[in-house]
Order: structure tokens, then C-alpha cells, then sequence
């Protein structure tokens, strides 16, 4: 690899078993690879539940935006472009001519995909001055059962985080768009750095709060991010979709979403305080669907 998480951490790369990815060109830095794959079961998850095209924009490990159906990626870009740039590109299927010309057009430091069409790569590898990284996943490559962790001279060894992610955890009352919507947002928050609250609409996520130690906070963050995603496309803010990875502690969460236009939400629950959310999100008229699944990621 080029260096570490920073210039100054030489770093290498290990292949344990069969390797998910292929180099087509450039070099991965280590952030590179941590955004590329974490991004890549996204939006393979994704595609897998909903069978159709999904992408993701990565950075830091999180997303900045993601999405299901025609043009994938365009939609994902469009939910914060401002986060999106320099981003890890991610999608589930392979690229083609047309997805290569949008891409020449974005700021971006690589692309991870199934495959390419002929010509494409040639088209991608000459941004950013050649240094463009370009992957090719492996579909066929499923990750370990276990995963490990080598930190400050422990091994720490888990399994991966495989539950299935279904509108079977929801409540049934949930209409079948505001459930996808909840699945698309449940998906994306097992992939994105904790605390996290993720806001969907119409198979776009429109705001990701990630990485903050309030949950409140996270929710401001993900409503103020579809809020400003709703202004510039001249889109309604309403019957918003929202999860959050971590049961909601506070009625505060409920009160702040409510003016960002969630309509329905998705969390574990079981909070000792999940009575006083419930009877907020009924007051308000916002659908309350306690899945029993923690979805933390660090």
C-alpha cells in the first residue's frame, strides 16, 4: 500500500485466503481499502435485498450518501455533494460507459465495482493525473464468519455482524415504501461509524449522522443534512424514513426528527425510557418500529 491512515505510517497488505478485490490501476492507501470494502458490502447487501442497482459515496469509513434503483450513484452523490468530495465510489454492478462519464466529471480518489465495460477503466484511470484507484470486487467472495482485530497487543475476535436486515423486524403497519426505506437505512447504518441515525427517502439516504456521542446530536446532524439536500432539489421534506443504530435514550431524538419531516423510524429499542418515545412518536403521528437489533459499528 502507498502508506497508512496517514503519509507518515508505512503500511502493507495481507491476503488471507481469496483476495475480494483486484488493483486494476492506481495504488490503495489503507484508508482506501477500509473505505472500498466496507462501502462494497453495502451496496452488495443492498442490491441483494432489493434486486435492483445500488451505490454508495464513502468517506472517512461512512457513508455521505447511498441509494437503490436508476441511477444509483448520481442519487447518492446528490444527498451531501459537499461530503462526497474526494469520495470512495461503490457500486454493485458493473460500470458502463454512461456511469464512466459522470464519474470523469466528480472528485473522487477511486471506485470500487464488480467489473468494467471496455473502455472504461482507460476513462477512469486518467483522473486525478493517473492516480485514480480503480478495484474490481470479487462478487464471488464472501467475508470471514469471524472477524479480528490485532489493537495495542490484543486479539479481538468477533463475529461478523451477519443478521439479516428485513421488514420482518418492523412493524407490519409500516407501508411497503416507508419499509424499504427502513431496510435501505437499517443496511446503511451497520456500515457507517456509531453513533449513527440515517434519514431515507424514496430509496435515497438524505442525511447520515455518524461518528457522534450523542445520539441527539446524530439526529440533528442526519435532519440538517436532508434539509439542505431538500432546498437544493426543491423536494418536499416529508415522510421521511428514519434508523438510528442505537436504541433512542430521549423523547429529544423523536422532537427534532419530527421537524425534519420523519414520518417513520426504525431502532432496537429497549431503552429504559422506550415507553416515553413511543407515546412521542404516536403523538406525532410517526410510525415506531422497535427492530431488537443493535447495529454499532467502530
Amino acid at each position: 500500500m502507498r502508506y497508512g491512515m496517514n503519509p507518515h505510517q508505512p503500511a502493507s497488505m495481507t491476503v488471507l485466503g481469496e483476495a475480494p478485490f483486484a488493483v486494476v490501476s492506481g495504488a490503495p492507501s489503507y484508508i482506501n481499502v477500509l473505505d472500498a470494502l466496507t462501502g462494497w458490502q453495502l451496496v452488495r447487501e443492498a442490491s441483494r435485498a432489493f434486486g435492483v442497482p445500488a451505490a454508495a459515496s464513502y468517506k472517512h469509513v461512512s457513508p455521505a450518501g447511498a441509494a437503490v434503483g436508476a441511477d444509483a450513484y448520481v442519487r447518492a452523490r446528490d444527498a451531501d455533494p459537499k461530503s462526497s468530495y474526494g469520495d470512495f465510489i461503490t457500486v454493485s454492478e458493473p460500470v458502463d460507459a454512461e456511469l464512466a462519464g459522470v464519474l470523469k466529471k466528480v472528485v473522487s480518489d477511486g471506485i470500487i465495482a464488480p467489473g468494467y465495460d471496455e473502455g472504461v477503466v482507460a476513462t477512469l484511470a486518467a483522473k486525478k493525473r493517473g492516480t485514480f484507484l480503480v478495484l474490481e470486487a470479487d462478487a464471488s467472495v464472501e467475508p470471514p464468519v469471524e472477524e479480528v482485530r490485532e489493537f495495542y497487543g490484543l486479539r479481538l475476535t468477533q463475529r461478523r455482524d451477519d443478521v439479516p436486515l428485513t421488514r420482518e423486524l418492523l412493524d407490519p403497519a409500516v407501508p411497503d415504501a416507508a419499509a424499504r426505506d427502513l431496510v435501505l437505512g437499517m443496511i446503511v447504518a451497520r456500515y457507517t461509524q456509531s453513533n449513527s441515525v440515517v434519514m431515507v427517502k424514496d430509496g435515497m439516504v438524505v442525511g447520515v449522522g455518524a461518528g457522534q456521542q450523542s445520539r441527539v446530536d446524530c439526529t440533528q446532524l442526519a435532519g440538517e443534512k436532508a434539509a439542505t439536500w431538500a432546498r437544493r432539489s426543491g423536494a418536499v421534506l416529508s415522510g421521511v424514513s428514519m434508523v438510528s443504530d442505537g436504541a433512542l435514550p430521549f423523547v429529544d431524538n423523536i422532537e427534532v426528527a419530527a421537524g425534519y419531516g420523519v414520518a417513520h423510524i426504525a431502532e432496537p429499542g429497549g431503552s429504559i425510557r422506550s415507553g416515553e418515545v413511543a407515546a412521542a412518536c404516536a403523538e406525532r403521528g410517526i410510525s415506531w418500529s422497535t427492530t431488537g437489533v443493535r447495529l454499532f459499528r467502530h
